[in-house]
C-alpha cells in the first residue's frame, strides 16, 4: 500500500508541475514580468511549501535532524539533480541578473547557514537574521520586476499586452476557469502539495520500518521527497524550452529553504541537529559554488556542466547510504 500511494502521488505531482508551469508562463507574459522573476518568486515559494510543512512539524516534533536535514538535502537535491538534469534536457541560458543578484544570494544563504550550524544550533536570533536577509532578497526581486514592467509598458506606447480568449466554439463553465491562469497556479499548488504530502509521508513510513536514522531519513526520504515538486516542475519547464523558470525555480527554492523555512522553524523551535555531518555541509557548500561557477561559464549552464552534476548526486547518495 506504501509503494502504490507513493505511485499516487508522483502522478499528483506531475499533474500539478504542468499546470503549475502553463499558469506561470501565461502571466509573465500577459504582466510582462520577465519568466525567471516568475520562476523566482510564484513557482519557487509555492513548490517549496512542502518542505516548510514537513520542518515545520518535525522541529514541532521535536526532530531537529529531520528538520534541518529535509532542508540540506533538499538543496543538494535541487542544485545537483534537478539543475543536472534539466541542463543535460536543454542547456540553460542564465540571465544577467541571476548572475549578479540571484546566485549570490543562494551562496550567501548557504554560507550563513554553514556558519550558524558551526555551534551545532540554530537560535532564534539567527532566525530573525535569516528572515531579514530573505526579507531584503525579495525585495530586491519585486523592486526589479515592477522597473521592467514599467520599461515594457513605456516600450509599448500603451497598455502591456493582455491575454486574449479564443472565440472559437462555445467552452463551458468549466473549461473556462480551467484556462484561466490564476486558476491554474492555484490547482497546480494544490496538486503539488497534496501529492507531496502523499508521496513522504509513506516514503517516511517505508525507510522508517529499516531502521534508518533521522538525519539520514531527512536528507535522503524527505529532501528528495519534498523536492519532487521542483523537480517535476523545471523538467516539464526545460522540456518545453522555458529553461529560465527552471532554473529560476532551483534557485529561489533553495534560496526560500534556506533562509524562509529555517529563518521561520528556527523563531518557533530552536534547532539543534546532532546528526548533520561535516561531509553533509561540505557537499551543500560544493552544489552551491557549481551552481554559480557553471553559470559564469558563456552565460549557459551546458549540457556536460549538468552531467557532471548528475554524477554529484549519485556519488553523495552513494556515501550516504553507505554509511547509513
Amino acid at each position: 500500500m506504501n509503494i502504490l500511494l507513493i505511485l499516487v502521488g508522483i502522478v499528483v505531482v506531475l499533474r500539478g508541475a504542468d499546470n503549475l508551469t502553463d499558469g506561470a508562463v501565461r502571466v509573465a507574459r500577459s504582466l510582462s514580468i520577465p519568466e525567471l522573476v516568475i520562476g523566482l518568486t510564484v513557482v519557487a515559494f509555492g513548490t517549496s511549501m512542502p518542505e516548510m510543512c514537513v520542518s515545520l512539524a518535525s522541529a514541532f516534533d521535536g526532530t531537529s535532524d529531520m528538520a534541518v536535514g529535509n532542508v540540506i538535502g533538499s538543496n543538494i537535491f535541487n542544485v545537483f539533480l534537478i539543475v543536472g538534469v534539466c541542463a543535460a534536457i536543454h542547456p540553460m541560458s542564465v540571465s544577467l541578473s541571476a548572475i549578479r543578484r540571484d546566485l549570490p544570494f543562494a551562496f550567501v544563504s548557504t554560507l550563513l547557514l554553514i556558519f550558524f550550524l558551526t555551534d551545532g544550533t540554530i537560535g532564534k536570533g539567527e532566525g530573525l537574521l535569516m528572515l531579514l536577509v530573505f526579507g531584503v532578497y525579495t525585495y530586491y526581486i519585486l523592486r526589479g520586476a515592477l522597473r521592467h514592467g514599467k520599461e515594457e509598458k513605456a516600450a509599448a506606447g500603451t497598455a502591456g499586452p493582455k491575454e486574449t480568449a479564443a472565440v472559437t466554439g462555445n467552452p463551458g463553465l468549466l473549461r473556462r476557469v480551467y484556462d484561466n491562469s490564476i486558476v491554474r497556479i492555484l490547482i497546480g499548488l494544490t496538486e503539488l502539495v497534496v501529492g507531496s504530502d502523499v508521496f513522504v509521508g509513506n516514503a517516511v513510513e517505508l525507510a522508517s520500518s529499516l531502521g534508518v536514522s533521522e538525519a539520514v531519513v531527512g536528507i535522503t526520504i524527505l529532501g528528495a521527497g519534498t523536492s519532487f515538486p521542483e523537480l517535476a516542475t523545471s523538467v516539464v519547464a526545460a522540456m518545453k524550452g522555458s529553461t529560465t523558470i527552471a532554473l529560476g525555480n532551483v534557485i529561489g527554492s533553495c534560496v526560500f529553504n534556506t533562509l524562509m523555512i529555517l529563518g521561520v522553524t528556527s523563531v518557533v523551535v530552536p534547532l539543534a541537529p546532532t546528526g548533520i555531518t561535516t561531509f553533509d555541509l561540505a557537499c551543500l557548500f560544493a552544489s552551491s559554488l557549481l551552481l554559480w561557477l557553471f553559470s559564469f561559464t558563456k552565460s549557459t549552464m551546458e549540457r556536460w556542466e549538468g552531467m557532471v552534476l548528475i554524477l554529484c548526486f549519485i556519488g553523495y547518495l552513494g556515501v550516504l547510504l553507505y554509511n547509513a
